[in-house]
């Protein structure tokens, strides 16, 4: 008979998908101040997922007594609204949590830069099989901001038109925020990188060379398609000197991405649990 799985079952699953790193934020972020709780046997009915808290999110995970906003959840539970779901909650950025917000059974996990790296416009080798890219033989892009460990992209070969290309990453992302056209409709590398200022720009371009997917000449960028979140000036500028055909999809879109990923394989896994993804920008809340 199938069950529900424990916070300790749930933890596993999910570092299978974000290995903590040593720099990263602690994967339990907030344990549950209740003294019976039990992270090997307490257990999970409710997920909720979210790139950082917002006012859904403490709808959801948000201690009904506590005075919040008004009318919504500063208010004191109803008989329906006794019985709480026994919750997990993640965020990908859990830096504004409010712990004295937060009812004493939720435990709240949280994952940055492995989420950066595996769920956003990085090393995510499920975005790059999409995109046709063959991740064997990918070239793995570490290095950045002084950390040499830090991995920020996946570069691979492929054999795409650019409109076609263009369709896929409007279906994974719903939505394109800026394009930069390149010299050419070929497109023979896709870079898929979280970071995008000159340096990163070169260095994609130097290993689609190295790896000889590209001549080496002058504009050789013109065969590669740069996929990146937020749009920089200097990585447009180096891009636009060498050819090469950017596509930004934006930052939030690029982490939403993640929570929608991370929501269909909780379903998969555990299909008893009820999973509720929240896509709200933050919104002002009180002290």
């Amino acid at each position: 008979m199938a069950r529900t799985p424990t916070h300790a079952e749930f933890t596993r699953f999910l570092s299978s998908h974000l290995p903590p790193k040593p720099k990263d934020v602690s994967l339990l972020y907030h344990v549950p101040r209740n003294p019976s709780y039990n992270f090997d046997s307490a257990p999970v009915e409710q997920v909720i997922l979210s790139v950082t808290a917002t006012a859904q999110v403490y709808d959801a995970i948000g201690d009904p007594r506590a005075v919040r906003r008004p009318g919504v959840i500063g208010k004191r539970p109803g008989p329906e609204e006794q019985r709480q779901n026994n919750t997990i909650c993640f965020l990908h950025r859990p830096f504004n949590l409010r712990r004295r917000w937060i009812r004493d059974d939720v435990l709240v996990l949280s994952s940055h830069l492995s989420f950066d790296e595996y769920l956003t416009v990085g090393w995510n080798t499920v975005l790059a099989s999409r995109l046709g890219i063959n991740v064997a033989e990918s070239v793995c892009v570490q290095g950045y901001k002084g950390d040499a460990d830090r991995t920020i992209g996946i570069v691979g070969s492929v054999s795409a038109i650019l409109g076609l290309l263009l369709r896929s990453i409007e279906r994974e992302f719903g939505a394109i925020e800026h394009a930069q056209e390149g010299l050419s409709e070929e497109i023979h590398v896709i870079a898929i990188m979280n970071a995008f200022h000159a340096d990163e720009v070169q260095r994609v371009n130097e290993i689609a060379q190295e790896q000889q997917w590209v001549p080496t000449a002058q504009q050789s960028g013109k065969h590669v398609l740069y996929l990146t979140g937020q749009p920089r000036d200097s990585g447009l500028d180096e891009a636009k000197k060498l050819g090469m055909t950017v596509v930004c999809v934006g930052h939030r879109v690029a982490e939403q991405w993640g929570i929608e990923y991370l929501g269909k394989r909780i379903r998969e896994k555990f299909p008893f649990v009820t999973v509720k993804e929240i896509y709200e920008d933050v919104d002002p809340l009180p002290n």
